[in-house]
Formats: structure tokens, C-alpha cells, sequence
């Protein structure tokens, strides 16, 4: 299996058990939402910074040809 697949793969099983406990967790729901939403934002930070890495390592390889 491609490794960007599985890490992939492996990522979005972390997200969703992370979800999961937080909304089995026994806090309010305001204080669970705002840790949701937290979560998501940086899950979507570090998938913005991957996904920049990922194309300059692109950049970089269509450069060398």
C-alpha cells in the first residue's frame, strides 16, 4: 500500500476516535463543541501544511526532470 494512503488512512482513524471520546465525554455540550471545534481546526492547519509540503516536494521534483 502507498504510504501517503496509509498515513492517511491512519489520520483519519485518529479523527475519528478523537470525535468519539469527545462526544462520549461527559462534559457539556458547549464546552464539547468548542473542543470539536478546536480539533478541527487544527487537523485542518496541519493538513494545509502537509498538503503545501506535499507540493513542493512536487515543485521540486518536476524541476529536476
Amino acid at each position: 500500500m502507498d504510504t501517503g494512503k496509509t498515513l492517511l488512512t491512519f489520520l483519519a482513524g485518529a479523527a475519528v476516535g478523537a470525535v468519539t471520546a469527545l462526544l462520549l465525554a461527559p462534559e457539556s455540550g458547549e464546552k464539547t463543541r468548542d473542543r470539536i471545534r478546536a480539533k478541527a481546526a487544527d487537523a485542518a492547519g496541519m493538513a494545509k501544511e502537509k498538503i503545501l509540503e506535499g507540493l513542493d516536494s512536487l515543485e521540486e521534483a518536476l524541476e529536476e526532470k
